[in-house]
């Protein structure tokens, strides 16, 4: 099965502060910075293909692919605009064997994308980092914290002695 993770280019530059702040350098220095942030998120999580949709202007309008930072960049018809492509992009793959996620904190695009059978995650999603898992039973997790589950038995055990349980 097919996992994609598709952006709400604009959206997430406005929502997440640091891509808010790249603005201030103009509209295609927020894509890079957006693109740079979704390509780090990628090598992360190297199952999953990440495409950006992005508003038309006039200048990309209905262009072919990009790419920027080595993330597929789709730039909408300027009259149609870039909601009605994210929902348009997961309307054509419902049915096929894919996996959608939709980073948005748009309604409309959220609400019409889940009614087509993705998923839909806040823009913070992209600044989460992998956890990894702590492999079998038992086990100190990866991350070095915590403490394996025998231990939180045996305390577990220790304690209900302790108060008659």
């Amino acid at each position: 099965m097919t996992k994609i993770l598709l952006i709400d280019g604009y959206n997430v530059i406005n929502r997440v502060p640091e891509l808010n702040d790249s603005l201030d350098g103009g509209l295609q220095n927020a894509r890079n910075q957006l693109a740079l942030r979704i390509s780090s998120w990628s090598h992360e999580h190297p199952t999953v293909e990440c495409v950006i949709v992005f508003d038309g202007d006039f200048q990309y309008s209905g262009s072919r692919d990009q790419r920027l930072a080595g993330i597929r960049c789709i730039f909408s018809l300027a009259r149609h605009g870039g909601d009605a492509e994210l929902i348009r992009f997961v309307r054509d793959y419902r049915g096929r064997k894919a996996d959608i996620a939709v980073v948005s904190d748009d309604n409309n695009v959220g609400n019409n994308c889940r009614a087509h059978g993705a998923s839909v995650q806040p823009s913070s999603y992209i600044l989460a980092k992998k956890t990894r898992r702590a492999k079998g039973p038992g086990k100190i997790p990866a991350d070095g914290k915590g403490i394996d589950s025998k231990a939180v038995a045996d305390i577990n055990e220790e304690l209900k002695k302790k108060f008659g349980l």
